[in-house]
């Protein structure tokens, strides 16, 4: 392999493990999750599991009960999935300018997540 190979494939490389990093880096920490329009905010942690794009969700104790069942999270491309204990989806939220939304699968709510 020649030089200029290697030094392509060590930056490509270099360049892949930095967009794992980032994935954990962005969903990992304090999240602020609304639930319809004049919710008011409940508190949630995102842990990330070793890949960075999946892991568990700790609610905080501002979270009414229907939200404790959110347990994990896993990213989807550029989406979030949000899974109660049981495995079930509970929603599946789009980034838009800094922000999570989303749908909650069981009532139609709107939901959004914020730092």
């Amino acid at each position: 392999m020649s030089k200029m190979a290697s030094l392509v494939a060590g930056a490509a490389l270099v360049l892949a493990s930095a967009g794992f990093a980032y994935a954990d880096d962005s969903v990992a920490g304090a999240w602020k999750m609304t639930v319809g329009v004049n919710g008011a905010p409940c508190s949630l942690t995102f842990t990330a599991n070793e890949s960075g794009t999946s892991g568990a969700i700790a609610a905080g104790p501002d979270c009414p009960s229907g939200l404790n069942a959110v347990s994990t999270w896993k990213m989807s491309g550029a989406s979030m999935e949000l899974y109660a204990g049981s495995g079930d989806l509970v929603a599946w939220l789009k980034p838009k300018d800094g922000v999570y939304l989303g749908t909650r699968l069981s009532d139609g709510r709107k939901l959004a997540l914020s730092r």
